[in-house]
């Protein structure tokens, strides 16, 4: 059984060309007729980026597979399911999950690739559990994602459901439905052949077929929890930066880089808060310019323009800054403005002397949401001789060796997972693997893990303070959901959308209204990768929230949301993608009728 996969796009409602080419037969009723009607297709395909899913719907007995044909019985038998082609071509991905007969069983979830042949059948190259030993009390939907141009690693993500089954342990686990367990593992992809590094380990630990080099052996783990509103899975913009995860826990944006280098390689082994080189700016539609650099932000100056330490207190509205702007922070704002159409004239800030310290949570009480944050980063991995970040940047730099020893003991100020995630690193057998002390040096490849976190409830205070018409009325927040709208890999711009649910006095012109109602809005804000720093790019009206749920409040703000995204999404080219694979299908109780991989014209029938 396979559950359904992105990559089947080019399948029975296939949406591209290529997967078409080989199908094109099916189309027209003469020999003339299908090549005219195929040429002029994909003419318009050309110009519009969209293909009508009736061209083509099928492929011709040659390029299929019977799965079946190119699996034992007895894989069938164990529970496999199949998940879809990797992005080259390669391999077929499948997943088992493996519990006992009691409500009180764990899952236990094991990824499988599979060397695709058309010529034979699937040969077993890998096998690596999931979710290093977590305790999963119900199954997971489980998506299992490829960067758009790093083919050294898969990302999956799953998260549990609350099914009927599962209550009683729920209940005695102390759990409920406002939280959403989040389970994620990256695991290094099998190389199409031994490398040097892969066949030093295989010599060193001959008839270990789990011995590679750590670039292609390593795996990470992690878990948080979310709550109501639980965050939208995005891949297509949180896989959009190779070698990066966006990650939103709720309480934060997380952004995570992993990568794996060489021992004295000199090029630049930072991915995220590159205080040194600026990118060159994005002229691509939906993307952010990079905020010019202000005489306060400079690196090692102490006196920071825009603190992002802690959360600023929601307060009464008072104490908006009123500094003006330089020209080109100006122009840059126009931009983004110009972009979204809704978009008022942002003013900056004023300057801070230092961070304030973080002020009681504005969330309300039971909500999930109110935590204190820490206002200094912890183990920032600054180069010796270079100034730590400021004391606003949330960032953490760790690194790992293929030497497996005991498992990392977190540091007390590090457990506050809402601002720094807690990972595991493992080999592909599951043993810890050594983390490097700060200035030590790797005497082979060594994995580095960069967080970098943008915390919410901190950029909801300091936008509705410095950039809201309406900060006057403002009294406090309940609830927010945040959607990311677009991300730029070359510049490291994300902007999100900030939906807001809070309490704010009337307009001065409502005469007798006295008391605060409850409104929502939503601010549109874009994060910078490189500094940590954000600027605000347009701030709602307040529009009052009458006889509505907050569940109708949500869904009404994210169909909004993905409104604005398909306003301006500009179609990636045909090897730009993010390549998806889910058993969403499995959950709805049915299988999918092919795994396709369109680029190389080839199916499984299942």
């Amino acid at each position: 059984m396979a559950p359904s996969s992105k990559s089947e796009r080019g399948g029975p409602g296939g949406k591209r060309g290529p997967a078409g080419a080989a199908g094109g037969s099916s189309a027209g009723s003469g020999p003339r007729g299908r090549r005219e009607h195929v040429v002029r297709q994909l003419d318009r395909v050309k110009i519009s980026g969209q293909l009508s899913p009736r061209l083509f719907r099928k492929l011709p007995p040659r390029v299929c597979v019977s799965l079946k044909s190119i699996v034992d019985e007895d894989f069938l038998c164990a529970g496999h399911i199949f998940l879809g082609f990797s992005k080259c071509g390669r391999y077929v991905l499948s997943y088992t999950s493996n519990s006992g007969d009691d409500d009180f069983s764990f899952y236990i979830y094991h990824l499988y690739w599979w060397e695709f042949n058309v010529h034979s059948k699937l040969k077993l190259v890998r096998q690596v559990r999931l979710f290093q030993d977590e305790e999963i009390y119900s199954d997971l939907y489980l998506t299992v994602c490829e960067w758009p141009s790093d083919s050294s690693k898969v990302i999956v993500f799953g998260f549990n459901t609350r099914s009927a089954n599962g209550l009683l342990v729920n209940m005695m686990m102390m759990s409920d439905e406002n939280h959403r367990d989040i389970y994620i593992s990256t695991v290094a992809m099998p190389p199409p052949r031994h490398c040097p590094g892969c066949r030093d380990m295989a010599l060193a630990h001959p008839g270990d077929r789990q011995a590679h080099c750590l670039r292609h052996g390593f795996m990470l783990h992690t878990k948080y929890q979310v709550v109501y509103p639980f965050p939208t899975f995005q891949p297509a913009f949180q896989l959009k930066k190779d070698q990066v995860v966006l990650l939103n826990t709720s309480y934060s944006l997380v952004a995570c880089a992993v990568a794996v280098h060489a021992a004295g390689d000199s090029s630049s082994c930072q991915i995220l808060y590159e205080r040194r080189s600026p990118p060159a700016p994005c002229r691509r539609a939906g993307c952010v310019p990079p905020r010019p650099e202000e005489p306060g932000e400079r690196e090692g100056s102490g006196t920071p323009a825009q603190p992002l330490a802690g959360r600023a207190a929601s307060g009464d509205g008072q104490g908006r800054a009123g500094a003006g702007l330089s020209p080109a922070v100006a122009k840059a704002k126009e931009f983004v403005a110009d972009i979204f159409r809704r978009a008022k004239e942002a003013t900056a800030a004023a300057p801070h002397p230092s961070p304030p310290l973080p002020p009681p949570c504005s969330g309300p009480a039971g909500s999930g949401r109110c935590r204190l944050h820490p206002a200094s980063p912890r183990g920032d991995g600054s180069p010796p001789g270079e100034p730590p970040p400021p004391g606003y940047v949330n960032y953490t730099k760790l690194r790992y060796v293929l030497e497996p020893g005991e498992p990392a003991v977190p540091e007390e100020e590090y457990e506050d997972d809402k601002i720094s995630l807690p990972f595991v690193v493992t080999d592909l057998r599951g043993r810890s693997l050594k983390p490097l002390k700060e200035r030590a040096t790797a005497q082979g490849q060594y994995l580095t893990v960069e967080q970098l976190t943008l915390d919410f409830e901190y950029v909801i205070n300091e936008v509705i303070r410095n950039d809201a018409a309406w900060s006057r009325q403002f009294c406090s927040f309940s609830d927010y959901d945040i959607v990311i709208l677009e991300v730029c890999p070359e510049t490291n711009q994300v902007v999100i959308n900030i939906g807001l649910l809070l309490l704010a006095f009337p307009s001065p012109d409502e005469e007798g209204q006295l008391r605060p109602k409850t409104y929502h809005t939503s601010l549109k804000v874009a994060w910078d990768l490189n500094t940590g720093t954000f600027v605000t790019v347009s701030v709602g009206d307040l529009t009052e929230v009458k006889g509505q749920t907050s569940g109708s409040v949500w869904s009404s703000y994210r169909k909004g949301c993905v409104d604005t995204v398909m306003k301006w999404l500009v179609p990636e080219s045909s090897g730009r993608y993010v390549n998806r694979m889910t058993n969403e299908a499995l959950h709805k109780g049915c299988s999918l009728k092919v795994l396709a991989d369109n680029e190389r014209y080839t199916w499984i029938v299942l």
